[in-house]
């Protein structure tokens, strides 16, 4: 890397309260400064996040990727790091798919320090191209294991409850769903394929069942890689066990329990509405207090997971613990948590999880860090909006899909920030033509003979605001139409997405909340979609 990144917290000389030899006590007094004159430019990172299809379907039920990306900001912010943040969806179905040469080249281009995959897919991507990937990219660091089958195996339920059995772990009695009498009540599952909550039903009669099997996320399934399972319930406090692995070693943990547990789907519409008065005050998880016995044992847990997987980066396990104290296994997902908010309470954990990525821990790190103890816990709604995030950098969510485009944001100290004086709409569009000039693909002919757009606008106002002013709109229609000449009717979906990241451009002159619905020779139309949407 050409960047110095102080250590952090994780590698600290200061004296570690040790709960045992095995794990230690790391609070918020161990948190060391971070001096960002030690940067010689701001860190270059791209988190990589779920296959999002055209139109932007499926980002609300795979938002994960976007939460993580927003969650890093603030950590980012927070600890002082100056930063460009870039966020890319690794798109595994259709004919677009992202390949390992167009990765690589969007890391060369952006000289890309460290990659952060979010989710399942596109960890799966990174860790069955990891060599060529590390090969080409000798300065990128990323914390992914290099054994693609290891992520199937953990992603898929069943293959987890058969791994539990195989390594002594407690896990509630799980069987294949099948036609004969069933002893409700029991949870029914997909094995595989689904998050947040999805995916899962409490089935406490036959009437549940019959409703659960006539959801899409059964019916649309895959039924050779995707199975039903049914789990039979277990009472008790679900906890929620953020793990950072070096190389199948328990690096360090942070504990949390749901209070939302059963509306996981729900809450995703909740963190949308956040700043609204009824939602603000809501908290989604509270800290969880384990005697140093509870600890050791969920540690073994995770050392026999860590040393079966040799797993390396970050993992989100959940368990049950019931009135007797025992911790009961119900499921594990290699990625992260959508409970990574919680881990600003000490933002040593993702410290230590950027150090694991550099490969910054030393020989001597042999213990596991425990990063919740003693922590006031960070989970009031109203104190994230992601919401408002996306809407102060709505090209982050429009531009996902495209590996041509540069649509990062940065911060970090005001001091070390960019002073770049502001571009007007035309010249950024120009910008993007150019770069759209340059690709092969379904749309390079109808690009390699647009003209700039110098030639069919003059103004170049820039303005920006929560209200566009006369001037302003005058630029925004004159665009409309320099658009109408580039791209006329889109015929495919490469063109329609060409049509909406334009057009954002657009939106700009209105604010971020603004919204335009343009008439175009017949029946397209130009859109601002807002980043949460599934529709178009």
């Amino acid at each position: 890397m050409n960047t110095e990144q102080p250590k952090s917290s994780s590698s600290s000389s200061a004296s570690i309260s040790k709960l045992s030899s095995s794990v230690r006590e790391i609070t918020l007094d161990h948190l060391q400064d971070i001096d960002a004159s030690k940067f010689a430019r701001p860190i270059n990172i791209l988190v990589t996040i779920h296959n999002i299809k055209p139109f932007y379907t499926g980002v609300y039920e795979h938002g994960l990727g976007l939460w993580i990306n927003y969650i890093l900001d603030r950590y980012l912010l927070e600890r002082n790091i100056p930063y460009r943040l870039h966020m890319k969806s690794i798109l595994t179905s259709g004919i677009e798919k992202t390949t390992p040469d167009e990765f690589i080249k969007f890391i060369k281009r952006h000289d890309i320090d460290i990659c952060i995959p979010s989710d399942v897919t596109d960890t799966m991507f990174l860790s069955t191209h990891h060599a060529k990937i590390t090969k080409s990219c000798d300065s990128l660091s990323l914390a992914v294991t290099k054994d693609v089958e290891t992520y199937k195996m953990l992603e898929d339920k069943w293959q987890t409850y058969n791994l539990c059995k195989d390594l002594g772990i407690l896990t509630p009695k799980t069987e294949f769903l099948n036609a004969s009498d069933h002893q409700y009540p029991f949870f029914l599952k997909v094995s595989s394929g689904t998050n947040a909550g999805r995916g899962v039903w409490h089935c406490k009669d036959e009437g549940d069942l019959k409703a659960a099997l006539k959801d899409k996320e059964v019916t649309k399934r895959d039924e050779v890689n995707s199975l039903l399972i049914k789990q039979t319930p277990v009472s008790g406090d679900i906890i929620t066990a953020q793990i950072i692995f070096d190389n199948g070693v328990p690096a360090g943990f942070f504990f949390c329990q749901s209070v939302q547990s059963e509306n996981l789907a729900g809450m995703g519409d909740n963190w949308i509405k956040s700043q609204r008065d009824d939602i603000k005050d809501m908290v989604s998880d509270i800290k969880v207090d384990l005697t140093d016995t509870q600890q050791e044992e969920l540690h073994e847990v995770f050392t026999r997971i860590g040393r079966r997987t040799k797993y390396h980066g970050m993992m989100d396990i959940e368990f049950i613990i019931n009135a007797d104290d025992a911790f009961y296994l119900l499921e594990i997902n290699p990625r992260f948590s959508g409970g990574l908010h919680t881990t600003l309470s000490n933002p040593g954990f993702l410290d230590l999880y950027f150090d694991v990525v550099n490969n910054k821990r030393t020989t001597t790190d042999l213990s596991c860090g425990n990063y919740s103890s003693g922590v006031v816990m960070k989970a009031r709604l109203g104190d994230f909006d992601p919401t408002g995030f996306y809407l102060k950098h709505p090209l982050t969510v429009v531009s996902v899909r495209h590996w041509f485009t540069d649509s990062h944001h940065r911060g970090g100290p005001k001091s070390q920030r960019s002073k770049s004086p502001m571009r007007s709409m035309k010249s950024k569009v120009s910008e993007l033509i150019e770069s759209g000039k340059a690709q092969t693909g379904p749309w390079a002919e109808l690009m390699s003979s647009t003209k700039s757009t110098s030639s069919v606008s003059s103004s170049h106002t820039g303005l920006r605001g929560s209200a566009a002013t006369e001037e302003g709109a005058e630029e925004a229609d004159e665009m409309v139409a320099a658009m109408c000449k580039i791209v006329k009717q889109p015929i495919n979906d490469e063109e329609r997405q060409f049509i909406r990241t334009m057009t954002t451009y657009i939106a700009e002159h209105g604010g971020p909340r603004a919204i335009l619905h343009r008439p175009v020779e017949g029946e397209a139309r130009l859109s601002f979609v807002h980043p949460f949407t599934s529709q178009h």
